[in-house]
């Protein structure tokens, strides 16, 4: 009986400090976008990366507005030079990311271009 209780506990141990992951992605007509992150408890770290699909290595932007989550993480740039973009997102006592949920993501580029996708599991 003490062995089997002995068991028990080191397995909510053990079960309590295990880390999840998420994986999403999307795209759309000019960009695709993935977002990639460890859970733990409370705590979300996480990545995201956009890419333009015409970019190259002399890609510029003259403004860059990325918009996640209608405003849960956000990015605004001038001049960058780069055709892929990352962005750190880290949070603890935050809302995590669930199973199945999907990300809205806007991206306005040079104050003419707009699209909206959408990051989910495939």
């Amino acid at each position: 009986m003490k062995k089997l209780f002995i068991a028990v506990l080191l397995l909510g141990v053990l079960s309590g400090c295990t880390n999840s992951f998420i994986n999403l992605s999307g795209e759309s007509k000019s960009w695709t976008g993935k977002y990639t992150a460890t859970m733990d408890g409370n705590e979300e770290h996480g990545s995201y990366e956009f890419h333009f699909k015409d970019g190259n290595e002399s890609t510029q932007f003259n403004a860059l507005d990325i918009n996640i989550g209608d405003g849960k993480t956000t990015q605004s740039e001038k001049n960058v030079k780069a055709a892929t973009i990352t962005l750190s997102s880290n949070c603890r006592g935050c809302s995590l990311t669930g199973k199945g949920e999907k990300q809205k993501v806007t991206i306005k580029w040079d104050d003419l271009n707009e699209e909206t996708f959408y990051l989910q599991e495939k």
